[in-house]
């Protein structure tokens, strides 16, 4: 099979010039800069975190439908840092991810039935591994290896921009971030964090298969190990896609690609004792700095028996207060935790709702628990995980551009205004801020589509909202731009300057 790179960006986009105003810059808590360098096809013969990565693609039938069923899937790196600059993302948070061997052993009879070279063309030209990588998935599953090696590869390439105009540097806690921020305007600051506790080396077949005890150790090590880098994470989305061994996942695979990835083990259940320890261990002071824990992708059983076991212990330990966190998010539509699991996750289910029903998502429970924690929650740019199918279907079938970015804006409005209204007050404001998760893999906004367009995405968003007054009941007495301005920025810093000591 012939293997084409697919050239979008890097030959039309130009370098970005210096912002002209440089106290005026975003926040996002979660996107994948150094995953999609270190999975894809790069620029040239090295890797690096600046310029755009693309996906390969495969030059046969299978690989040309394979390529056109994901469209909605971006195939270059949309947080490049190039973007982050022309897109005035100057704190970005890094979720370094190995990928979870459930996207790359699949189900048996859909292997079976399409064969090797099959396999890895839908594997290549859908998901951005380079076929070099996919070979050496196949291979083993060595999480906690290649979480370091990600980890490597981000702290050794900090400095200067290829154009020598710009550069990137990992700050250690919010006091670095700040003096950065002020004496630095062409900087890029990176704040570690993760994606999914399999790093520790759990989720495996051979680590079910490791006795108990000796599991337990090795995740103690390895944690340990972790909170001996230079850059400690400052938080981990403790569940992921598949089964860890350590807590439940909320299903977030749709079909058809549920027919050949198997989500079913551990899906929807609680935390196990395994995963308990785990928990205590990342929490904890005592084996160095704290690891906080992002909900995200955590199962709705699993998700309430944390948001208990945080309110118990800031009650009991109220000057070691921990918050809560949903790193990339978006609403269901549902009033409770019960009411979003009454019905099974499936296409059905958000057939015809305004929003993706899923119990993945935020109910008005949840994003109470979130406020009262002094939490955060991020706004994710999947237009998938913000609207039901039937409502999404009508806008993607809009010719008109500008009336198609209307119905988007609203769109993303009429998630944060969830939030608002469930929480109900003015401080409900405090809490939302940008998860972007580009370079997740994620179905993004047509016209919002990459780190660069955040600028005209927050003007759209204040122009939306004045130019309607839309919901103005839910704005407790802030304008559009002071909304924004809190969504885009403010909030995120404000929850470094509590919590990222």
């Amino acid at each position: 099979m012939q293997i084409q790179t697919f050239y979008l960006c890097a030959e039309i986009m130009p370098k970005p010039n210096k912002p002209k105003n440089v106290e005026d810059f975003f926040v996002d808590i979660h996107c994948h800069p150094t995953m999609r360098a270190f999975h894809t096809t790069p620029n040239g013969n090295e890797k690096n975190m600046w310029d755009c990565t693309k996906n390969d693609s495969v030059d046969t039938i299978l690989g040309r439908w394979s390529w056109n069923q994901s469209k909605g899937v971006s195939k270059y790196s949309q947080s490049n840092f190039y973007n982050c600059v022309t897109g005035k993302t100057r704190v970005v948070f890094d979720s370094l991810y190995p990928m979870e061997r459930g996207f790359i052993n699949l189900k048996k009879f859909p292997e079976l039935l399409l064969g090797k070279k099959n396999i890895e063309t839908l594997a290549v030209t859908a998901s951005g591994l380079s076929l070099e990588q996919f070979r050496n998935y196949k291979k083993g599953n060595d999480y906690f290896n290649e979480l370091n090696e990600q980890y490597k590869f981000l702290v050794k390439n900090q400095g200067a921009s290829p154009c020598d105009k710009y550069d990137y540097k990992i700050v250690k806690n919010y006091n670095e971030l700040g003096a950065s921020l002020k004496n630095n305007p062409t900087t890029i600051h990176v704040i570690v964090t993760i994606e999914g506790a399999h790093v520790f080396g759990c989720g495996t077949t051979s680590s079910e298969k490791t006795p108990f005890e000796e599991l337990k150790q090795t995740l103690k090590n390895n944690i340990s190990t972790v909170k001996q880098w230079e850059h400690v994470p400052f938080f981990i989305t403790f569940a992921h896609h598949f089964w860890n061994q350590l807590c439940g996942h909320a299903t977030t695979i749709p079909s058809p690609t549920n027919l050949v990835c198997d989500q079913t083990k551990g899906l929807n259940s609680g935390f196990t004792e395994l995963g308990l320890f785990v928990l205590e261990e990342l929490l904890s002071t005592k084996n160095g700095k704290r690891i906080l824990i992002d909900t995200r992708h955590m199962s709705v059983e699993s998700r309430r028996y944390y948001i208990n076991y945080i309110s118990q212990h800031n009650k009991k330990y109220p000057t070691d207060h921990i918050p809560l966190i949903s790193s990339h998010s978006a609403v269901n539509g549902f009033e409770t935790f019960d009411n979003s699991v009454l019905r099974k996750d499936s296409k059905s289910k958000k057939k015809t709702t305004a929003f993706c029903a899923w119990s993945l998502n935020i109910s008005a429970e949840e994003a109470v628990a979130i406020h009262d924690s002094g939490g955060i929650a991020g706004i994710i740019m999947d237009k998938g995980r913000h609207s039901g199918i039937r409502l999404l279907k009508s806008i993607d079938k809009l010719k008109n551009v500008e009336e198609k970015k209307v119905l988007f804006l609203k769109l993303i409005c009429d998630n944060i205004f969830v939030f608002i209204r469930s929480i109900n007050k003015r401080s409900a404001w405090d809490i939302l801020t940008l998860g972007t998760d580009f370079d997740g893999v994620i179905t993004h906004f047509d016209c919002y589509y990459e780190m660069s367009n955040l600028p005209e995405l927050k003007k759209d968003l204040v122009n939306f909202l004045t130019k309607n007054r839309y919901k103005s009941e839910l704005w407790f007495g802030y304008s559009p731009e002071e909304m924004m301005q809190k969504v885009f920025t403010q909030n995120a810093m404000t929850f470094l300057e509590k919590n990222f000591k």
